[in-house]
């Protein structure tokens, strides 16, 4: 009984299980063995993935996007400014940028460069923390992280390369490359578990934090925004995962870096941004799907965390993209 229930355990929390029947033991099972592969539920969502060719002195405007962006040096050398530092990369060198940190190409040292860039959003709420935590940042040719995910980075830009000029309307060629952009994330997302347990503190604080935010994530998703009843709800979920609310704070903000109040509004903003992005919204649609009273409820808090209105924020992430 033991066993049976370890199995089940496994299979509910996603983990792959390996299960052994055994016929003589119960006669009406009519197999020995099966191995179960997770429930899985994650959207992930590519934009403005090319290879690209510069001229000399080319550079980019200040901006910042609520996705991740992977960017490769194929040949030559740029400077670019993230937040407050300056990333000087060079050929095989790797930048991978958190979502909403302002970033621009300051320089390409006079001469043309090739680079490869992939903007990339995912609804993994472990996935987004092992990215934030232990992979942003600038990783040199040579590098741990960058000998990681040379092999499906390097697949990935031949496949794209080996399709230019035709048409990529059917699905076959977006989902082949689909696959080797899933390859990537799956390289990306290799943090050894020891390293996020060294965050977490004990392993049932590190997976009770994981909970939780799994939880903070639905509810944002399924319109549960509302700032005013935060800290409630903080409480209800706690409860809910049955530990104690100072404690799992405690672990939360020691996994993920901030509080569970800081995570909810972050998940919130950038689900707001990402539904921003679909210019055929209204403000009114989109404070409906987060959990806002109305549209003017929802402007006002955008603004209040972003000093910029929603409008603006649209317009201008029209324009960046554009560029491209």
């Amino acid at each position: 009984m033991e066993e049976e229930a370890a199995r089940s355990r496994a299979v509910r929390t996603g983990g792959a299980s390996v299960i052994h029947d055994h016929p003589n033991d119960n006669p009406s099972v009519p197999y020995r063995r099966t191995i179960h592969m997770p429930d899985m539920d994650s959207a992930f969502r590519v934009f403005q993935t090319h290879w690209r060719v510069t001229k000399p002195h080319w550079s980019r405007p200040l901006h910042e996007h609520p996705i991740f962006e992977l960017n490769l040096v194929l040949d030559g050398g740029q400077d670019v400014l993230v937040g407050d530092a300056v990333h000087r990369m060079g050929t095989g060198d790797v930048l991978l940028i958190q979502p909403g940190v302002p970033h621009r190409v300051t320089g390409t040292h006079g001469r043309d460069v090739t680079y490869f860039a992939i903007h990339f959003d995912v609804e993994d709420y472990m996935f987004r923390a092992i990215l934030s935590r232990y992979r942003c940042g600038h990783h040199p040719y040579g590098s741990r992280t960058e000998r990681e995910i040379r092999g499906p980075l390097r697949d990935l830009i031949d496949l794209l390369k080996s399709y230019e000029g035709r048409d990529l309307s059917h699905p076959a060629p977006r989902l082949k490359l689909m696959s080797r952009a899933f390859d990537l994330f799956a390289a990306l997302g290799g943090a050894e578990p020891s390293e996020l347990l060294a965050r977490g503190g004990r392993s049932d604080g590190f997976l009770a934090a994981c909970r939780m935010a799994d939880q903070i994530d639905k509810a944002v998703k399924s319109g549960g925004a509302d700032a005013d009843a935060l800290d409630l709800r903080i409480a209800q979920l706690a409860e809910k995962l049955g530990y104690d609310r100072s404690y799992l704070c405690r672990v939360f903000r020691g996994t993920f870096g901030v509080s569970p109040r800081k995570y909810w509004s972050s998940v919130t903003l950038h689900h707001a941004r990402l539904e921003l992005m679909n210019d055929s919204q209204s403000m009114d649609r989109i404070a409906e799907k987060l959990g806002f009273r109305d549209g003017a409820h929802f402007s006002k808090q955008f603004k209040r965390w972003t000093g910029t209105s929603p409008t603006e924020y649209r317009q201008r992430q029209q324009t960046m993209f554009s560029a491209d």
